[in-house]
């Protein structure tokens, strides 16, 4: 990557410069208060690791796969140049390493974790669900960048954990991580290591083929198949049990695979406008968390957004244009006509007047004597607009329930300009 002609010096200052802009890029792609900006995408899109598995996983290959191309090709001509010019997270355990004086060399006894998780993963990703997709570097990296978005929320720290849980692991082992654990950089020791079976076979000195000389290629092989196949069968156990039902963000995977494709670098959370995409802290179980879920606690899914697809870089959530983003179905609304206050005869219609799709619809009930609001399934699209409006205390009378629907049997009506702006919940 650095011209010979360069003295040991120079090149090292010309490596530590590279990584230096690399991590000031990095941090200016994924700047959390940055709203709007689809930029963050870029950055975990440059790992041939979630290139590789999710497009094994979604069957797919979008058009941010190309950006993982250069990271390929110079990783089977160089070894492991992303991670000594590129890598932003390891220039920071680099300098995490400094800070022990002197600081051992404990990365060589450890076995070739990453190597496993690799192949673990794209075992997984072969039955759709990749085991250890969220270990990518730079994932973590965008996910502690995203973590001090505004409004600070005790769910989105806790998705930034993984960067510091990295630094003090540096502190503690130096260069256990790099060396021997991350699945990225296993990634591009089988790229470099790819090259030999592209090039002109040697020749031994008794005519015989070297690579066919060598007593523990068949081995690696074999031990190669049988961990992506356990990778597959525990992928297979874990999206077995991943069964609880959440409303995801327009566009997801289906549950049982979007766990798993998720890669948490909190890039849909960071651009949502309406700020409704939590990390999951709980109800999802341990497979499911500090994935992203929706809350309508004080706001809905805009008709007129489609930005957490475009910043998706595992295509976890799919990247759809505004008229097939308007037709994905979240959820359903289901209305408690128990606490409902049409229901119980008060004036109130404030779920029928502000439902972008005009999914709601005022029914007689009691022989005629009272109203009450209904919704047509075939028109919801989930996108929580009548629950956040909804006036009823201390549960609101209509809320947006998962659903497994597909995507809607007839086109909705265009939105309603009036629901461009937050809603409050008012009644009448």
């Amino acid at each position: 990557m650095i011209p010979s002609r360069l003295t040991p010096r120079r090149k090292r200052v010309l490596r530590q410069a590279t990584r230096w802009i690399a991590l000031l890029g990095g941090v200016a792609l994924a700047w959390p208060w940055r709203w709007g900006s689809t930029g963050s995408v870029l950055l975990p899109a440059l790992s041939p690791f979630i290139a590789t598995a999710s497009g094994i996983s979604v069957r797919t290959v979008g058009i941010l796969a190309g950006l993982a191309i250069p990271v390929v090709v110079l990783a089977g001509v160089f070894p492991r140049w992303f991670c000594r010019y590129a890598c932003p997270t390891g220039l920071l355990l680099d300098g995490a390493q400094r800070l022990r004086s002197p600081a051992p060399r404990r990365g060589k006894g450890w076995p070739p974790v990453g190597r496993w998780l690799l192949l673990l993963t794209l075992g997984g990703a072969c039955v759709g669900y990749p085991l250890f997709l969220w270990l990518d570097p730079l994932a973590i990296f965008n996910g502690f960048l995203n973590a001090w978005r505004r409004p600070l929320a005790v769910g989105a720290l806790l998705g930034g954990l993984g960067l510091p849980l990295l630094l003090a692991l540096e502190i503690a082992a130096p260069a256990l991580w790099c060396r021997r654990l991350c699945p990225l950089g296993a990634t591009q020791d089988f790229l470099f290591a790819g090259r030999r079976f592209l090039r002109r076979p040697r020749r031994g000195g008794k005519g015989r083929d070297v690579r066919e000389a060598s007593p523990n290629l068949g081995r690696r092989w074999f031990l190669a198949g049988a961990s992506a196949a356990m990778g597959a069968f525990a992928a297979r156990v874990a999206r077995g049990g991943d069964r609880t039902a959440l409303l995801r963000p327009p566009g997801a995977l289906g549950q049982g695979r979007f766990t798993g494709v998720c890669v948490r670098c909190g890039n849909c959370a960071q651009v949502c406008p309406a700020k409704i995409i939590k990390p999951d802290v709980g109800p999802g179980g341990l497979a499911g968390l500090l994935a992203p879920r929706l809350r309508f606690d004080r706001d809905y899914c805009r008709a007129d957004c489609c930005l957490c697809g475009r910043v998706c870089p595992s295509g976890a959530i799919a990247r759809l244009p505004l008229p097939a983003k308007r037709r994905q179905v979240i959820g359903l609304a289901v209305v408690n006509l128990d606490s409902c206050l049409l229901a119980q005869g008060r004036e109130c219609t404030a779920c029928l007047r502000k439902c972008p799709f005009e999914a709601l619809e005022m029914v007689s009930s009691d022989g005629g004597f009272s109203n009450e609001p209904r919704v047509i399934a075939v028109r919801c699209t989930g996108c929580g607009a009548c629950e956040v409006v909804c006036p009823a205390e201390p549960l609101r009378a209509i809320t947006v329930q998962p659903s497994a629907r597909a995507l809607l049997l007839e086109d909705p009506p265009f939105p309603r300009n009036d629901l461009a702006r937050p809603l409050s919940r008012t009644a009448g």
